[in-house]
């Protein structure tokens, strides 16, 4: 059965985002699921992410975990909690950003740490949350791709937790934000909604 590379490989394709002459490296792979839109999908499962090509944090990461696996990387997949504020989220459309003054809004944000044999096996931060246009937007966007540097995360994090291998990093990740975010889950899917369309929107024209 055909790896989740050949997968996103083939899609990008044919969606006219890769050359089909190019190599599929790591940091193409990385620029193509940077660029997904940020949105949810229907589930968070790397197949359904390259079908309905979007996702939000959780399932672009999941995603490029294995994809990055299968070109010879080591990932960890990492959680963490955070609040959207109007102090670390600036660029947010004024609507959310006035929520966020009331209470800031709590989340849990997901992003991989990676290592390269190849490049004495150092660990390095690799976050693709937001796609290329966003930077526009005054997001902070992670433009290219460097195994000597850490891309920046797109969260003002407060806890840190990696995610064991033997873990499924979604059930990892509900857990978490049933402890986190408790009875404002509600509200921070409502907020998540919003975001993912506004930034969909803006990114359209």
């Amino acid at each position: 059965m055909p790896g989740l590379a050949p997968k996103l490989r083939a899609a990008a394709i044919q969606r006219g985002v890769l050359d089909g002459s190019a190599a599929f490296s790591i940091p193409e792979a990385v620029r193509i699921v940077r660029d997904l839109p940020y949105a949810r999908a229907s589930d968070r499962r790397p197949e359904t992410v390259i079908e309905e090509w979007r996702g939000t944090c959780s399932g672009k990461h999941y995603l490029l975990a294995q994809v990055l696996e299968e070109l010879g990387a080591s990932v960890i997949v990492i959680h963490a909690t955070h609040h959207f504020t109007p102090e670390n989220s600036p660029w947010l459309p004024p609507d959310l950003l006035a929520e966020a003054a009331r209470e800031p809004v709590p989340d849990v944000h997901t992003f991989l740490r990676v290592q390269l044999d190849a490049f004495r096996g150092e660990w390095f931060t690799v976050d693709v949350t937001w796609p290329l246009g966003a930077k526009a937007l005054g997001m902070p966007v992670n433009e290219g791709f460097d195994h000597k540097a850490d891309h920046r995360i797109a969260a003002d994090v407060e806890e840190i937790v990696h995610v064991d291998e033997e873990d499924d990093p979604q059930a990892v990740k509900e857990a978490l934000i049933q402890a986190f975010v408790d009875d404002q889950a509600a509200r921070r899917d409502a907020f998540i909604e919003r975001l993912s369309a506004w930034l969909g929107e803006r990114l359209a024209r």
